[in-house]
């Protein structure tokens, strides 16, 4: 299994407070609520969870850690975390994503990249703060000084999304249902590291209630 890379969520929210606008952005937004919500996160249970992950649809998977069986879909994952529900889309959807970076740099502004991405101190001001955001709550990537294109299409739903017709918005906890599912694959592959620890704990807390 690789390695490299811290992939864990943050367990607290401070440095995004020492930003009043990413505050602000990710409040208007209904996001605040998931970042609160992580308290931590079990390794070895994050592990156990991903190896035993089975896909059954692009919209359903089920697990079970400990004797404890957890349904995974965008429902469940919106009422754990209280992210908004939308429309479905994906990483690989690249033509999207192009889309999304042009228009995040409307101010004239030039991007600063590399063969994989846009170096995120490039990015124009509360942006490259609340990228670094998005890349430790939502995409798990671990490499915080880029940002990818699927990043750029989380941005724009923070920047415009307020001004998209509900139904066209971004669903949120289908995206991250569809992270969680590419890397517990790898994982079993043994190809990937671990990633989504807290959200993780959460959805193992939540099947504990239900």
């Amino acid at each position: 299994m690789t390695g490299g890379f811290n992939k864990r969520e943050p367990t607290n929210i401070v440095r995004i407070h020492h930003h009043p606008p990413v505050v602000e952005i990710f409040t208007r937004h209904n996001w605040m609520g998931f970042f609160e919500r992580m308290r931590g996160y079990d390794d070895e249970v994050a592990k156990d969870f991903s190896l035993s992950l089975i896909p059954l649809t692009r919209t359903h998977a089920t697990t079970v850690v400990k004797g404890l069986s957890v349904e995974s879909t965008p429902k469940v994952i919106r009422r754990i975390t209280t992210l908004p529900l939308g429309l479905p889309w994906r990483k690989e959807d690249k033509g999207d994503n192009t889309l999304a970076k042009k228009k995040l740099f409307l101010e004239g502004k030039e991007a600063r990249g590399d063969k994989n991405g846009v170096k995120r101190e490039s990015l124009p001001y509360p942006w490259n703060e609340v990228s670094y955001h998005l890349i430790k709550y939502i995409s798990c990537e671990g490499r915080y000084s880029v940002v990818y294109g699927y990043d750029f299409r989380l941005l724009q739903e923070l920047r415009f999304g307020a001004y998209t017709h509900p139904q066209k918005r971004l669903i949120i906890p289908y995206f991250l249902l569809q992270s969680m599912i590419d890397m517990s694959i790898k994982v079993q592959e043994g190809k990937h590291q671990l990633a989504h620890h807290g959200l993780i704990k959460l959805m193992l807390e939540d099947a504990l209630q239900t």
